[in-house]
This record gives structure tokens, C-alpha cells and sequence, in this order.
């Protein structure tokens, strides 16, 4: 395995990660290292736990020398939160390759002057617009946590007035981003172009898969407070599950030292793998440590497997738990969680939270039983285009979990107010309605936005995407309107053709689909709710057959007017 001597950093930067207890390069580090100190543009997979910080400004501190009155180096974060712990983590490194580290909005001294400037789009940009930073010595450009920043409107254009401001030949661009969503893949193609991918599969989008042999199950303890306090908790909760021994893995010696020190502390003795004489190995390499306790457990059994860190790759984490005889634990921190789900995944194991006491039901319980009541018995069809776009750009799972905190802030969901309108600055849930007139018609997007708002006096804002197709259309509309566009549409006539306006039942739970809804035989009509058969070029009937020039009954045989309200009896 490479050390940081032989990835070429200088002696006082190998020094000062020793001295933080970082002494093995990451398989990411290893690969990224190399690249970045010879100034590469790149794309980094990687977030908290794969060593990602070090894997970028341990190469940007090595081969980049202050320069007087402004930045070398701007790294830009999501939040003033990360970027402030951003600059504490870079500090000392820093420090030993002689910069100086500064966060704008946090307690800096002359953040302008620092070397390695931390700070959100928004930040830099007054900071800017007010001429308080020179960027005539930026040399490298870090998106820390693109999958965020690039995610977010007003950011991409601060940061893109930003980096338009630079010289593009003369200054190092690096993304990072766990995962790769699609904004960020669109982002570096148009900005990046000659970017390289570390590692080399970084540039796919959203997740990157399984692996094609499942190994099993992982559990999971998020660590939500005190460390000091939470592991000895863990590791009493795990020798009562009745393993002999358990084998804790840590990303460094230091680490080991000093937890060891203190569950022995706490009265769980800690010694070295494979001491029969104490419960609690200390391990920090998954394979070395597997050797050793070969011969040591005694017949019938166990050793529990406790990743204290998380592991840094896929690999890392089969060499500590593939072959485990107990059930295989990881202490993750909240902000680790992106991390450890892609490796879990590219290993072959699921994940699932540690369980909670029996006969105690824990909040993720409760909320899943309201999620299934929800799920089962509520219409979702309205809300599916209000949250498309979002789950494109950072998934099914990351959405989910940003609506639960929205919902725990403010105990209602998001684009919902009372009487059926949207609250302030919350976007309306947009609807999909069926049109039976398409392009074969001679009809265009801009024909239908006039007619429908001719017909309803409705605003424009109120119309969303209008998609036309050969023998029908389809169109998002604000769902507080939807049906009363769907009354003034049907029946009316253009360009000589007659409009069937309905719901777009083809879009169901699934989304949308490329060809018109099915229905009971004529063209382009929405599907039947109802009834059977169907007459008339409009469609089929929600109630019974029907017929008629101006639209199918919706209560029974017969036809019916254009402003004849639906009866659902």
C-alpha cells in the first residue's frame, strides 16, 4: 500500500497528517493525489468518510505558494456551517505548508488576505460586489460539496459569475460531489471539459449500482451525540447480544489508542486482536486483523464486528466485515450517510439502522407507519410533478429525507396551505391534464396557452409545461385549477376540432408515458373511470356508453353539454 511519502507531498504536509493521525493514504487519496498535484481539472467522487479533504488540498497545499494580498485557493461550500468546519479542518495542514486558512462570515481575522479562502456562493459574491477580495492570485477553485451547491439555483449563478470572472487556462478547477447527480455531471461537461474523473467510473450519474453478488445485511448506529458517550453505550449493547469478543476497527492507530483508553476507562478492556484475556480488539486493517483472531475465538463462538469509522471504500469495508461471524456494525455519523451507502451497495450488503429495544417504538417507526398509512390511502398523483425535478437532480431518498425535515420544521407539507392554496414562496402542486388535440391538428404549445386562458381567464403562471404529441397533448397546470380547466376546455372547438379535456390517467403513480392513455376505443381520449365502450372522437365514457359532439356523459347514457358539472355517483 502507498504511503503519502511516496504519493511525492513534502515532508512537513506527511508530518502534519501524522501528527492528526492520518499515516495510509485512502484508495481515493492514492488515485487522486498524483492528479491533482500536477494541476489537473478533476471530478471527486467522494464525501465524508472517504478521506475527500485531504484527497483534494493535501495536493493543492503541496504544489501551490502563497501569494501576497489575496487567495491561492477558494473552496466553496454549501452552508456557512461546513464552510466554517471546512476551514478548521484545513488549518493545521495548512499551517504546516504555510498558508493561512479563513472562512468569510466566521470568526477569521481578514479573511481577503488569507491564503485558502472558505466560503458559500452567496458570501463571496458580496464580498466581491463590495471589493473586499482580490482574485488576481486564485490558482485553484474547490466546489466542496457540488452535489448541493450545484443543486441550488441561486448558487450555480453565483458561482458561475464567479468562475467566469477567471482565467480557465490558469486556474484548477475541482468538483466534488458524493453522488455525481445529474446537475453536477452538466455542470462539468460545460465547465470542465478536460476534467478528469477520480475515480475513473465519478462521472456516472445518481447511484452507480449493485454489486453482482449480495453478501448480506449491515446494521447501522448513527451517532447523534457525544462520541465519548455513544460508543461505550454501542459496545455494551453489543456484548450483551452475547459475543465473546468484539473487534473494533478504527482509521488510525491514534484513534485506536485513544477510544481503547477510553471504554477501558468505562470498564470494557481493550488489547491488541486475538488477546483472549479482554473483550475488546483494536484493530485499524481488516485483513491483518482477520488473521489474527483466526485461532483465538473459541469454539461455538462469536465475534462482533464494529466499524468505529466508517471505511473508506468498498473494499476497505468486505476486508473488515466480509467474513465476519457476527453480525457486522458501523458507527456513522449523520453527515457520512451518502457515503456509506454507495460503498455498501457496491460491496453487496444492505444496511438497516440498528434496532431499537424491544417493546419500544422508535420515531423512524412511527413515521414509516404514517408514511404507509399515507402511501396506501391518499391520492399522490398531484404531488408527483411538484417533486420530479428535485429527485432527478439528488434521488428518491435524499428528497424523502429533506421533506421529513421540512414536515418536522413546520408540521405541514410543503406547497400546502389552507383552502387549497399555495403557502408563500412555496411553489403549487402542478397537476397533468389529457388534451385530444395534437400536431396532426395544427395545434402548437403557444395555441393551447392562449386558449386555455382565454376560456378561464386564468394566468399564464398557472400553466406549466405543454407538451404536444401527433394525436393529443399534455399539459401541467396548477392542481387548484385543474378542474376548472378541465369544465372550459371540454367541448370547445380548435381549429375546427372538438377538445375531450380530462386528468392525464396515463401518468398514474409511474409518471408519464411516451404514448397517448389507453382507452375504450376512440382516439386520444382519456381512459374510462367507469363505464365500458365509448363513442365519439372524444373517448369513452366515465358513467356509460355515451355520445355526442360536445363531450361523453359523465353520469350515464346520453350526452351532455360542455358545462355540465360531473356527478360521482
Amino acid at each position: 500500500m502507498a504511503s503519502f511519502e511516496d504519493l511525492g507531498l513534502r515532508p512537513e504536509l506527511v508530518e502534519a497528517l501524522a501528527a492528526e493521525g492520518i499515516e495510509t493514504p485512502t484508495a481515493l487519496q492514492q488515485e487522486a493525489i498524483p492528479v491533482l498535484r500536477k494541476g489537473n481539472a478533476a471530478l471527486v467522487r467522494g464525501g465524508p468518510g472517504a478521506g475527500v479533504l485531504v484527497a483534494w488540498s493535501a495536493p493543492l497545499l503541496d504544489r501551490l505558494d502563497p501569494v501576497p494580498g489575496g487567495p491561492v485557493v477558494v473552496a466553496l461550500a454549501p452552508t456557512e456551517q461546513v464552510a466554517l468546519d471546512l476551514a478548521r479542518s484545513l488549518g493545521r495542514l495548512a499551517a504546516a505548508a504555510g498558508h493561512r486558512v479563513a472562512a468569510l462570515g466566521g470568526p477569521f481575522a481578514l479573511p481577503g488576505h488569507a491564503d485558502v479562502l472558505v466560503a458559500t456562493p452567496a458570501a463571496l459574491g458580496a464580498a466581491l460586489s463590495a471589493g473586499e477580495i482580490s482574485l488576481d492570485g486564485v490558482q485553484a477553485v474547490v466546489l466542496a460539496g457540488g452535489s448541493a451547491l450545484l443543486g441550488d439555483a441561486a448558487s450555480v449563478e453565483v458561482t458561475g459569475k464567479f468562475l467566469d470572472r477567471l482565467d480557465a487556462d490558469a486556474v484548477q478547477f475541482i468538483v466534488v460531489a458524493d453522488p455525481v447527480t445529474p446537475a453536477v455531471r452538466a455542470f462539468v461537461d460545460a465547465k470542465l471539459s478536460r476534467a478528469i474523473f477520480l475515480p475513473s467510473d465519478a462521472g456516472s450519474i445518481g447511484d452507480t449500482g449493485t454489486a453482482p453478488i449480495q453478501r448480506g445485511t449491515l446494521r447501522v448506529r448513527t451517532l447523534e451525540g457525544d462520541e465519548m458517550l455513544e460508543l461505550p453505550r454501542l459496545v455494551g449493547d453489543l456484548l450483551e447480544e452475547g459475543h465473546h469478543h468484539l473487534l473494533l476497527f478504527f482509521r488510525s492507530e491514534d484513534r485506536a489508542a485513544d477510544l481503547g483508553d477510553l471504554l477501558t476507562l468505562h470498564g470494557f478492556a481493550a488489547g491488541e486482536p486475538g488477546d483472549p484475556e479482554v473483550p475488546i480488539w483494536l484493530a485499524t486493517h481488516g485483513m491483518d486483523a482477520r488473521r489474527a483472531i483466526a485461532d483465538a475465538t473459541p469454539a461455538g463462538g462469536s465475534v462482533g464486528i464494529l466499524s468505529v469509522d466508517a471505511p473508506s471504500d468498498a473494499d476497505e469495508l468486505d476486508r473488515r466485515h466480509g467474513s465476519g461471524s457476527g453480525d457486522g456494525v458501523i458507527l456513522a455519523r449523520a453527515r457520512e450517510m451518502a457515503h456509506l451507502r454507495r460503498i455498501t451497495r457496491e460491496a453487496g450488503y444492505a444496511i438497516n439502522q440498528f434496532p431499537v429495544p424491544a417493546g419500544e417504538e422508535s420515531p423512524a417507526t412511527r413515521f414509516a407507519s404514517s408514511l404507509a398509512e399515507t402511501l396506501e390511502g391518499e391520492d399522490l398523483d398531484p404531488y408527483h410533478l411538484l417533486v420530479a425535478e428535485a429527485v432527478e437532480r439528488w434521488g428518491a431518498t435524499q428528497v424523502a429525507a429533506a421533506l421529513a425535515l421540512l414536515l418536522r420544521r413546520g408540521g405541514r407539507v410543503p406547497g400546502a396551505a389552507a383552502g387549497g392554496s399555495a403557502a408563500p414562496g412555496v411553489p403549487p402542486a402542478f397537476v397533468r391534464l389529457f388534451l385530444s388535440v395534437g400536431s396532426v391538428d395544427g395545434i402548437g404549445p403557444g395555441e393551447l396557452l392562449g386558449a386555455i386562458t382565454g376560456e378561464t381567464g386564468l394566468k399564464g403562471e398557472r400553466v406549466g409545461r405543454i407538451d404536444v404529441r401527433d394525436t393529443f397533448s399534455r399539459v401541467e397546470v396548477d392542481e387548484a385549477v385543474a378542474a376548472d380547466i378541465i369544465k372550459a376546455m371540454n367541448g370547445i372547438s380548435i381549429r375546427g376540432r372538438s377538445v375531450r379535456a380530462d386528468y392525464d390517467r396515463q401518468a398514474g403513480r409511474g409518471g408519464a408515458s411516451d404514448g397517448p392513455p389507453p382507452s375504450g376505443g376512440s382516439r386520444g381520449g382519456p381512459p374510462s373511470r367507469g363505464g365500458q365502450g365509448g363513442a365519439g372522437r372524444g373517448g369513452p365514457s366515465r358513467g356509460g356508453p355515451g355520445a355526442g359532439r360536445s363531450g361523453p356523459s359523465r353520469s350515464g347514457p346520453g350526452g351532455a353539454g360542455r358545462g355540465k358539472p360531473p356527478s360521482r355517483g
